[in-house]
């Protein structure tokens, strides 16, 4: 029987027990209250709209997710040119921006295997081990901690070695789509090594619909602009450039 044959009493209650289904799951996640003061020490002026540097975040923020729902995408990697380009800043005042939208489910990763950094940025303690749950060995409602409403965290402060590995193997596939398909995220933010520091963002791009790639403002030089997007070339869609570390951020 098709969706069209179904009455349309029918058909809302079948969407309704998806929705439910998913926010049970979103329900029984460990739930934290971030620290205002910390996120503001960290730079994170997202979280509440005191700053006004946080509408060049959802200046952002919207217009990703304009493109996103046209194109019918959710993931998106958060990669810098290099280490130092601030990727891990622009990906928590991203999420904590959408975060600020209750009815779009967000969930920002850590992947930064070799150096984890958002559990300290987010002032969260003990944010369980990222490549246990890649690894299929914890549900993504165990694993996962919510902080607000519609906002999840998937962390990490364990450094592993096979970083490139165990991001390419296919059981990290195979969870991703899971967590896709129990939690319904709106947007998933992967915040990933830099292009040319690491090869995991290589690795891992067939796990996501677009890149956003961060440039040092008056630290990455034009030639290493060009290698990362050379790097990226044809393997992902390009969703836009942050310009970070000056006095404004474009996309």
């Amino acid at each position: 029987m098709t969706n069209e044959t179904l009455p349309s009493a029918k058909k809302s209650n079948i969407y309704m027990t998806l929705g439910d289904e998913a926010q049970v799951l979103w329900d029984e996640m460990h739930q934290i209250e971030l620290d205002q003061a910390h996120l503001l020490r960290n730079r994170i002026v997202t979280a509440q709209k005191s700053d006004p540097a946080h509408k060049r975040f959802d200046m952002l923020r919207t217009r990703l997710l304009l493109a996103m729902r046209e194109n019918g995408w959710s993931r998106i990697a958060v990669t810098g040119v290099t280490e130092s380009c601030g990727a891990s800043f622009v990906a928590a005042n991203l999420a904590l921006s959408v975060a600020r939208m209750e009815s779009v489910r967000t969930i920002l990763f850590d992947m930064h295997f070799t150096k984890p950094s958002l559990a300290g940025i987010l002032g969260v303690h003990n944010p369980g081990r990222l490549s246990d749950y890649l690894g299929g060995h914890i549900a993504p409602e165990e694993y996962l901690i919510r902080a607000g409403q519609s906002l999840a965290l998937g962390l990490n402060d364990t450094k592993v070695i096979n970083s490139s590995e165990l991001i390419q193997q296919m059981m990290t596939t195979d969870v991703l789509s899971e967590m896709q398909d129990l939690l319904c995220p709106d947007m998933v933010i992967f915040d990933l090594p830099s292009v040319l520091d690491s090869d995991d963002v290589l690795g891992f791009l067939p796990n996501v619909d677009g890149v956003l790639l961060v440039v040092g403002g008056g630290q990455s030089l034009p030639e290493e602009v060009q290698r990362a997007e050379q790097a990226l070339g044809d393997r992902a869609q390009l969703l836009g450039v942050v310009l970070n570390k000056a006095e404004s951020l474009f996309s």
